[in-house]
């Protein structure tokens, strides 16, 4: 079925002159009737999307794939005890059954035993460039509804590497070690970053990361993804033969990169926004808590699963080809719940 059958003329001007259709909250009155329009086609996706918790607060959505009670949702942002709010207000505590880390994919199960109507997804070929889509959200109407921006399609250079881009940031670069050895060796120090402002040098070799020996660049990374700009870590750094320890404030990577600071501009984007296998990319702004839903199209069916606000004007879905094979093999427990990491903060005042 195509828009223009059966959405007023009015509506697809205010459409076609303002660009992408926002998601909606209370401040956006105006374009609430627009997304109205959009109701009866997600309401059967709308049943299959829930509300995931952690530790009592509202962080996710769901996605129902199962009557047996597994839902799948964005594993990166799930931290602490875990429960599942159903659309008729019922409560359930999850178990984590397992994550796969390349898709941020998590799938949790609950033991219900009501559950009507789960997601039926859709061939990625229906995914076309131009085709109106919505994001389903936990209320009947959809959280926003706009245009596919770009088919399924791999992801390139930065963005095909797994990293959480609301982390605390240091603003160095990687040197190259004395052939044999393994050591963080800094390359360079930004001036605008927050390893300049500690006084971290070029040379300095990092030792420690809050406790944590690290031997890699890459440890290092990992190490910050636990972190966000604000918190205070400690550092030791061998600088000649003396060991030294700072506390660094971390930054973001906004501080430094015009572009990131840029695309950040109208609201935050998803921490996890890059390394996914392959992507549907549409023109829809939804907030993060409201990734790990359907992405629907105007026959009501489910393309796959929003994963990520990844731009200004860009949020990014994993297409239903992705998604399948995936959730066969987190069922089949291929993939386990992500363990504890070892990592241990500073107070913000220790000095």
């Amino acid at each position: 079925m195509k828009i223009r059958q059966w959405i007023p003329a009015a509506a697809i001007a205010i459409v076609a002159s303002n660009g992408p259709v926002y998601a909606v909250d209370s401040n956006e009155r105006g374009k609430k009737s627009l997304v109205k329009l959009f109701g009866d086609v997600v309401a059967k996706a709308t049943d299959a999307t829930v509300r995931v918790r952690c530790s009592n607060k509202d962080t996710i959505l769901g996605t129902i794939v199962d009557k047996k009670g597994y839902i799948l949702t964005k594993g990166s942002e799930l931290k602490g005890p875990i429960s599942i709010r159903l659309r008729d207000g019922s409560e359930y505590d999850a178990v984590y059954v397992g994550y796969h880390e390349p898709s941020d994919l998590a799938l949790l199960k609950i033991d219900a035993t009501d559950i009507a109507t789960i997601a039926a997804f859709a061939p990625g070929k229906d995914a076309t460039v131009g085709n109106w889509v919505a994001a389903v959200g936990f209320e009947s109407e959809p959280v926003g509804v706009g245009i596919i921006s770009a088919g399924v399609r791999k992801l390139y250079r930065e963005e095909s590497f797994v990293e959480n881009g609301n982390k605390g940031f240091l603003g160095i670069i990687a040197g190259l070690p004395s052939e044999g050895k393994e050591q963080v060796l800094i390359g360079e120090v930004d001036p605008k970053g927050s390893a300049y402002r500690a006084k971290l040098a070029k040379g300095d070799i990092i030792l420690e990361i809050a406790g944590t020996k690290v031997k890699k660049f890459e440890e290092m990374k990992k190490l910050l993804d636990d972190y966000k700009p604000g918190d205070t870590i400690k550092m030791t750094v061998l600088r000649g033969e003396e060991e030294k320890e700072f506390n660094v404030k971390l930054g973001s990577r906004a501080d430094i990169d015009r572009g990131a600071f840029q695309n950040a501009m109208g609201s935050l984007l998803s921490g996890r926004r890059t390394g996914f296998p392959s992507v549907i990319m549409h023109d829809m702004v939804i907030k993060p808590s409201d990734c790990g839903g359907p992405l629907v199209d105007l026959d009501g069916k489910v393309l796959g699963i929003n994963i990520a606000r990844a731009g200004r004007v860009e949020t990014w879905a994993l297409p239903a080809e992705v998604v399948t094979p995936i959730l066969k093999e987190l069922i089949d427990g291929k993939f386990p719940p992500p363990g504890k990491r070892n990592t241990e903060k500073v107070n913000k005042d220790d000095k």
